[in-house]
């Protein structure tokens, strides 16, 4: 039998399909270079007519308005370059710093009066002085043709030298006119003589409304001549609650970065309505929240600054704090009544000879109403010392006008009346070393928010220390001490006096009140 051997075969569909293949793709590669390229202007590109999107006559004026502003705005805002200059000493002989004297011990000028043969005697080594020099950047504002500049305090302060950069790249050297921490502004003045500056047009922030448009123009990240937009987003801000500086702060998203303080923030008539000073950040960027100083602020504290070299403001000579609901219900004030409580008057001050008493209600001071604290402090500081004005106040629910003759805010007056406060602080101190609790006299707010008799007398336990005999023995928050050692306590200072005179090692009776029931804790104190 014969047997065939099958060859493999490839099918002659499959070949041609390939060879056409091969066929399109070479002729596809080489057909554009082939056929050459189209003639330049031969192609139309875009659309033949732009969208039809009406838009209103006023907003066709608009889109150039921010580009207009920018135009004018941005040469009277400067680059401000503070330099820091520390001189260290050095010593080529290292020995010297450490020891003081030859690294040897100097054995043989001490024993013998003289240095052995070949070597000289070394009385000080050779000193060398080397400067280091640390520069900042911020912005500022020229607000005169003859060279003074609007910044901020933190820009230049401690600053050995000062250099100005414009926006049309000329270079000035400035000094510092004057500075007021309080406020965060500066004053510096170009030392050159000049008097073709631009200038600013300041404004006025009174009249400024949350939602107005803000422009901010500076020199972020050293991007000088930077310019933003956004609006106002807020007025009467402050940053730091309880802090001794004055603010008054307009909040805007218009980007403000660092290099940006003691710019410029104007409206939309390119108008100065502020200066630049800080951002709300948690990342050391933009994060859509800066604050700005009112114009009418800065301008005041820059004129006090130029023309007495010192910001005078008025005291009033108050601790004062807000006047809450709660406050109202215990003051039986109505709901709607807006004004700033008197925490505690300052003997011998203002507001002391003037007749203001603990517990007024003061809502308005010359003729401004005040709705909170710092409202209050702004009001008097923008009042020069020496003037007498009306302040209006509720004292119950009498209305009545008393004038004050305000004196200067001097650090010193506020430091010894802090101080005087400070020694009732102090009394409290040294009742919570030797009791281990803090205490407070009974109002009938307290009364009230207790829940019992407007008339109890005695002194309500604000806190207790864990670790104290008072809290061994029971002794709670909002008990109410009637009496110590059978001597009835009207007062804080009362209490203060009953506790004085027990000595160490002496034993101490309270009469307590608690949830409408009395019972006594007795104990004697540790020496």
């Amino acid at each position: 039998m014969r047997s065939i051997a099958r060859k493999p075969v490839i099918p002659i569909s499959l070949t041609v399909i390939a060879c056409i293949a091969v066929a399109l793709v070479v002729h596809g590669t080489c057909s554009f270079a082939e056929s050459g390229r189209p003639e330049r202007g031969s192609i139309v590109f875009g659309a033949d007519q732009k969208p039809d999107i009406r838009s209103s006559a006023q907003l066709g004026a608009f889109k150039t308005i921010i580009a207009d502003v920018a135009e004018k705005v941005v040469p009277t805002v400067v680059s401000v370059i503070p330099t820091k200059i520390d001189t260290v000493i050095f010593s080529n002989n290292p020995f010297y710093q450490f020891f003081g004297g030859d690294p040897f011990g100097g054995g043989f000028e001490d024993f013998f009066g003289q240095a052995p043969h070949g070597r000289q005697r070394q009385n000080q080594p050779p000193v060398e002085k080397r400067e280091y020099r640390q520069q900042g950047l911020g912005s500022g504002v020229i607000v005169s043709k003859d060279g003074y500049i609007l910044t901020n305090y933190h820009v230049v302060a401690g600053a050995n030298e000062i250099e100005v950069k414009t926006a049309d790249k000329r270079n000035f050297r400035a000094d510092v006119v004057g500075l007021d921490s309080l406020a965060d502004v500066a004053v510096i003045k170009i030392k050159e003589k000049v008097h073709d500056l631009p200038v600013a047009y300041l404004g006025n922030s009174d009249k400024l409304r949350a939602g107005d448009w803000a422009i901010a123009v500076g020199n972020p990240f050293s991007l000088t001549s930077s310019v933003t937009l956004g609006i106002v987003s807020a007025l009467n801000r402050t940053a730091q609650e309880g802090s001794d500086t004055y603010q008054n702060f307009i909040q805007t998203d218009a980007a403000i970065n660092p290099g940006n303080s003691g710019g410029a923030l104007v409206n939309i008539d390119g108008e100065l309505i502020g200066i630049n000073t800080m951002i709300y950040t948690q990342s050391g960027g933009y994060m859509g929240i800066g604050f700005a100083i009112p114009i009418n602020m800065a301008r005041q504290i820059m004129e006090d600054l130029i023309y007495e070299g010192k910001v005078s403001r008025g005291w009033l000579g108050v601790s004062i704090q807000d006047l809450d609901g709660a406050t109202r219900d215990a003051m039986g004030l109505e709901a709607d009544v807006k004004g700033v409580l008197i925490g505690d008057v300052f003997k011998g001050q203002p507001a002391d000879k003037a007749g203001i008493k603990r517990g007024d209600v003061v809502t308005s001071v010359n003729g401004q109403p005040v709705d909170g604290p710092n409202e209050l402090r702004l009001a008097v500081a923008a009042i020069h010392p020496g003037e007498k004005i009306p302040l209006e106040l509720l004292r119950g629910a009498k209305k009545m006008t008393v004038y004050v003759t305000l004196t200067n805010r001097d650090s010193k007056k506020i430091e010894s009346t802090a101080a005087a406060g400070a020694q009732d602080e102090g009394e409290s101190a040294d009742l919570v070393e030797k009791l281990g609790i803090k205490t407070q006299g009974l109002t009938e707010g307290k009364c009230d928010e207790l829940g019992i008799d407007p008339g109890t007398k005695g002194v309500v336990v604000l806190e207790v220390k864990p670790s104290s005999q008072a809290y061994e023995q029971g002794l709670r928050p909002n008990d109410i001490i009637l009496e110590v050692n059978r001597r009835q306590i009207t007062s804080q200072n009362d209490f203060k006096e009953a506790v004085k005179s027990v000595k160490a090692g002496e034993s101490l009776m309270l009469l307590v009140l608690r949830d409408g029931n009395t019972f006594y804790r007795a104990f004697k104190l540790e020496k």
